[in-house]
């Protein structure tokens, strides 16, 4: 309640708003208007009244003890809050210890690791690597596969891509659904529910993500999108958008 509310009617007046005024809980400016008024109606008075005797049955009680368990509970928690936090240890230290525990030296540890990832070992000025020592790992062309390339289009033959887009839900620079759906919203074109397919293609040799969407009975409605550029109130986005008839 604020200094604006009004003070409430009644009687009669809730058991709520009673107790609220019992408690002290309520703005002073409106228990101070409220409490003659309560006082003056026998009902709410005798209620006033049983919430006086309910405070001092409660004071009357005697202290209950916390139970032992709890109590031991708390004293554990407190004890372990005001232990020292472990030491920091830096990361070098902590190679030092495990390198002991292993029986390796600087030299061995570097070794075994060049050996096992094939890390080239620096060498100081001066040394020339012995036949021993640990090589580069070759680096080919093949040592990572490559993502297959888009599929390339032209705009002329839009229609001939249909089959390996309807297999796809790669939605590539577009990256989400609410990306894709700005997007058309740019260009004008609406569109219920998922695409049927989408992927990343190349339109003319330019980069560009093609949707195809439902549209209507027996037919495709194939919309490629530039994704640099395409987005809400952006219709210049959209590098094609035709339909087609289903095979």
């Amino acid at each position: 309640m604020t200094g604006m509310e009004r003070v409430p009617m009644g009687p009669p007046w809730s058991i709520d708003l009673i107790a609220d005024l019992h408690a002290g809980v309520l703005p002073p400016e409106v228990a101070a208007q409220l409490r003659p008024r309560v006082e003056a109606d026998p009902e709410a008075r005798e209620i006033l009244q049983a919430l006086d005797a309910t405070l001092e049955d409660l004071q009357a009680l005697p202290p209950i003890p916390m139970p032992d368990h709890v109590a031991a509970r708390i004293d554990a928690a407190l004890a372990a809050e005001a232990r020292p936090s472990a030491p920091v240890v830096s990361l070098d230290e902590a190679r030092k210890r495990r390198n002991r525990r292993l029986g390796l030296g600087g030299a061995g540890v570097l070794v075994a690791a060049a050996a096992a990832f094939g890390v080239v070992l620096a060498v100081s000025p001066g040394t020339t690597p012995s036949s021993n020592d640990a090589q580069p790992a070759p680096t080919t062309s093949s040592s990572k596969p490559n993502a297959a390339p888009p599929l390339a289009v032209k705009e002329s033959e839009l229609g001939s891509a249909v089959g390996d887009v309807l297999k796809a839900q790669n939605f590539g620079p577009l990256e989400t659904p609410d990306r894709l759906a700005g997007c058309l919203k740019g260009g004008g074109i609406t569109s219920s529910g998922n695409p049927l397919g989408i992927s990343p293609i190349t339109l003319d040799g330019k980069e560009a993500v093609m949707a195809i969407l439902p549209s209507g009975l027996a037919q495709y409605r194939l919309v490629v999108l530039d994704p640099k550029t395409c987005g809400p109130d952006k219709p210049e986005g959209v590098l094609a958008d035709t339909t087609i008839k289903q095979r």
